[in-house]
Parts: structure tokens; C-alpha cells; sequence
């Protein structure tokens, strides 16, 4: 069974900021023992403001990130590919935009697996 969620408000409290941040779960991929090389990030989504991903790996979660990746604004939904390149076993992911239309469709990370670690 399908599960939809969607975000009716942000930020209305008494924080300053106006931009929402999107904070992934631990994404494993299937595999969490085998590195992988990170290569391309597509996102289908529009945006009256730029949208930022951050990329963070394995046990750095949200020390340092290992990638940030700008997505343009556009006003309508529209597939859009970023290359980057990190190796990591584990990913997490942080999606940050200034727009109050945000609308996020789908992510895809694609990666090849480089072997197994013990």
C-alpha cells in the first residue's frame, strides 16, 4: 500500500528562517557493507528558488558534507540530472529551498558498486 505525505506548512513558528529542509532516512541501497561511487543525482520537481541538495556519507551525517549539488528554479515540474562524485556506503540526504511552491516528485541517486568491505 502506497503512503502519500505532503507538508502543508514550514517554518511557522518563531524561527527566522523561511526555507524548508527536507531531511532523508539512512539509505542503505540494498547493501550496506559494499562502498559505492556516487555518479548522478536526478530530481523531478519545481521550484520558484534554487533547491539544494546536500549529500552526507556513511557516519559523517550532517558533520561535513561530502557533496552539495544546486538544482535551478522552475515553474514547472521538470526532470533535472546533476553529476557528482563521492563514495560511500551509506547516504543521507538534505533538501533545502527558500520557495514556498516546492513540489518534489521523485529523487533518483544512481551508483556503481565498488566491492565488498569487511
Amino acid at each position: 500500500m502506497a503512503v502519500s505525505t505532503r507538508v502543508k506548512e514550514v517554518n511557522t513558528g518563531s524561527a527566522a528562517s523561511s526555507t524548508a529542509l527536507v531531511s532523508s532516512k539512512k539509505f542503505d541501497f540494498g547493501s550496506p557493507d559494499i562502498q559505492k561511487r556516487f555518479r548522478k543525482i536526478t530530481m523531478l520537481y519545481k521550484a520558484s528558488s534554487d533547491v539544494t541538495v546536500t549529500v552526507f556519507l556513511d557516519g559523517n551525517a550532517f558533520a561535513s558534507a561530502d557533496a552539495t549539488i544546486t538544482f535551478p528554479s522552475n515553474s514547472a515540474i521538470t526532470s533535472v540530472s546533476k553529476a557528482f562524485s563521492s563514495v560511500g556506503k551509506i547516504g543521507y540526504f538534505n533538501i533545502s529551498c527558500a520557495a514556498s511552491n516546492l513540489q518534489i516528485e521523485s529523487i533518483d541517486i544512481d551508483y556503481d558498486l565498488l566491492g565488498s568491505n569487511p
